[in-house]
């Protein structure tokens, strides 16, 4: 069992970390500092995809749509961001404000830890390959053309653009922290709950119970808070990784090559990853059902069955976690129902786009 604590004096949950949570909690200079740097960034990456956009291959031209539209809606979610900090702060610190409880026990070290390190390792693998096409790239011009001069000055724009390339993930980094933020109050919720269990049921009270419930009402608004909050990155987020990992698929299928591979091997594994961190939050709403109901095994009280149906009416309810654009919850049927849409449209590409030609 769990020990369960409760906090005293102050907050001392795991908070989200990275570039845009740290930013969040900024004032003043450097916080327009961190502004203008990440919204330069994605300004630099929408110049420099432009002026590499010399390509009449229609499935390229297709992609290359999709990644100046991320950008775009990247500067966008930045400047707004300034106006929605706050409301964040207050997201992250809501939980232990309203129960009192610590959401730091060493289930949820576990936890994150263990995300964290898979993200760092998708973080570094992204940033090496990046770098070594950089890098091939710039030798294969100074083989070709011999000019150490236009050699210099492609390898130093290349490294910038590593950097600015390299920003993206931190976008993703916030997401995957919010999800992981969600994930610490459920594990809670469901520690108070086998606390429950571990209680005889004829010293059970009605009390109790309620507190319990109330605690799974404040960890269900705070997901969809959190949920609204992130609402438009996440729609963007699917946009952008599904149409392009099936269309580097197409690529890769079409004419193999050991980087194609590469990107859409990493393409997927991120997209793998951040999507089970917001279908986890779903799981972990819902898992608490089964350990609910064996509540109304024991000899309770009138009253306190009664608290008990109520907080199963809520579980069964079943509409607590992310959603896509607040129109259905992201659950292993959705991504799957996506998933088949978007690949049955994706494989027609290339036929649709040699027909237009």
């Amino acid at each position: 069992m769990y020990r369960i604590t409760t906090l005293v004096g102050h907050s001392s949950s795991p908070k989200p970390i990275g570039l845009l949570a740290w930013m969040m909690r900024l004032e003043g200079r450097k916080l327009y500092f961190m502004y203008l740097l990440l919204i330069s960034a994605s300004i630099y990456m929408l110049y420099f995809d432009f002026l590499a956009a010399k390509t009449s291959n229609g499935m390229e031209s297709f992609m290359q749509f999709f990644r100046h539209a991320n950008l775009d809606s990247q500067v966008l979610w930045i400047v707004t961001l300034r106006s929605k900090r706050w409301r964040y702060i207050e997201l992250i610190d809501s939980f232990e404000n309203q129960t009192r409880c610590n959401l730091g026990n060493s289930r949820v070290h576990r936890h994150l830890t263990i995300i964290r390190r898979l993200f760092s390792c998708l973080f570094a693998m992204t940033f090496l390959i990046i770098l070594i096409f950089i890098l091939h790239k710039s030798i294969q011009i100074l083989h070709e053309s011999k000019d150490f001069v236009y050699f210099g000055r492609s390898l130093v724009l290349g490294l910038f653009s590593v950097l600015a390339i390299c920003t993206y993930p931190l976008y993703l980094q916030f997401l995957v922290e919010s999800c992981l933020h969600i994930h610490a109050c459920w594990f809670t919720v469901e520690e108070h709950i086998r606390f429950l269990k571990n209680i005889d049921s004829r010293a059970l009270t009605i009390e109790e119970i309620r507190e319990v419930r109330s605690m799974y009402s404040i960890a269900a608004v705070i997901t969809e808070k959190m949920d609204s909050f992130h609402k438009y990155p996440i729609a963007s987020f699917f946009a952008f990784y599904i149409i392009s990992s099936f269309i580097f698929f197409v690529q890769v299928w079409n004419e193999f090559s050991l980087i194609g591979f590469i990107r859409f091997v990493l393409r997927i594994s991120i997209l793998l990853f951040v999507t089970w961190n917001m279908i986890y939050i779903h799981h972990l709403s819902y898992k608490s059902f089964d350990e609910v109901y064996s509540l109304s095994y024991g000899k309770n009280p009138f009253h306190v069955n009664n608290e008990i149906h109520l907080f199963l009416d809520r579980i069964g309810q079943s509409n607590v976690g992310f959603s896509f654009l607040k129109i259905s919850l992201i659950t292993p049927t959705f991504v799957t129902s996506l998933a088949s849409a978007t690949l049955t449209f994706v494989l027609s590409l290339p036929s649709l786009i040699e027909e237009s030609i």
